[in-house]
């Protein structure tokens, strides 16, 4: 097996988590299963959250921020009457009620939840607080206040009403949104408490849950030999950026962090600083950005 993981080369492969285990877990799965050294998640899901987990394989980790900063799907059910200290069903209940929303009346609250909202992260979250971890200053009963911030709501509507103490809810949300936090708003928005029962990503950028692979059928694919079909190229999440292709001189001087001059480089009007994915011969070189007729390297691609 080894033999044949050793034509591997950076990319992504989009991992459909299970429940129970962290997105660090599953990072590490990938990179004993694939024998890679270099390998990073896009974006954290829970131990409770199941679905898509896109992973960066070798040089392919420089693309990250590109995949964590594109638009991402939930499917998520909040369960009615009770908040618990995390936000979901792993905490302990702290609050309860006995008032349980209508349909009618989570479906017109939910108008409030859509575009740009106020939102606090759950104290048990990674948001920093004076340089320590959220969840490390709740697990010690230390009190932090967790300063609200922007976040984008694209579309959020109710799927179900599953019955009078569960609704299952959709949101299409940018970057930074907590599902947890968002059950909790919208239950105390309801005049009562609730909490995230089941949540499942849809979509990060251009990966789906349709095409998102188990831990267990990608090691399956490793000896088969077939795994390669199921790693994408590092420009699968650049689709946003300009491509420009240079020659092989160019190359090896942007490969060094010098500066190019292209004379016959055209782009849009307005794209001056702008970001571009760079290649030679179709391979990857580079992250740039274009000043005038210039190309800085930032991010530099090791062939």
């Amino acid at each position: 097996m080894q033999k044949d993981l050793k034509n591997i080369k950076s990319g992504w492969i989009l991992v459909n988590k299970e429940v129970g285990m962290t997105s660090a877990t599953v990072v590490n799965k990938i990179k004993k299963i694939l024998n890679v050294k270099k390998a990073g998640h896009a974006g954290t899901l829970d131990p409770l959250a199941s679905g898509v987990l896109p992973i960066a394989l070798g040089e392919a980790t420089k693309t990250i921020s590109f995949a964590m900063n594109s638009s991402k799907s939930y499917e998520f059910d909040i369960k009615w009457g009770s908040a618990t200290d995390t936000d979901d069903l792993e905490g302990k209940i702290v609050a309860e009620s006995n008032t349980r929303p209508l349909k009618t009346d989570i479906i017109n609250i939910l108008r409030k939840f859509s575009g740009i909202i106020k939102q606090k992260p759950p104290a048990y979250s990674a948001i920093k607080i004076n340089g320590v971890r959220s969840y490390k200053l709740a697990r010690n009963s230390i009190i932090s206040d967790i300063p609200e911030r922007e976040v984008f709501i694209k579309e959020i509507y109710l799927v179900k009403y599953l019955n009078k103490d569960l609704a299952r809810l959709k949101i299409e949300c940018g970057k930074g949104v907590y599902v947890r936090s968002l059950a909790r708003d919208i239950a105390r928005a309801l005049n009562t408490y609730g909490h995230v029962a089941y949540l499942k990503r849809l979509s990060v950028g251009p990966f789906f849950d349709k095409d998102a692979i188990l831990l267990a059928d990608i090691a399956n694919l490793v000896d088969k030999a077939t795994i390669s079909k199921a790693i994408r190229p590092i420009s699968f999440v650049l689709d946003d950026i300009p491509a420009i292709d240079i020659t092989s001189d160019e190359a090896l001087l942007i490969s060094r962090g010098q500066k190019v001059l292209i004379e016959d480089l055209v782009l849009e009007e307005g794209t001056y600083n702008k970001e571009a994915y760079i290649t030679s011969n179709d391979a990857p070189v580079a992250l740039a950005r274009i000043e005038g007729k210039y190309i800085h390297p930032f991010r530099v691609f090791n062939n």
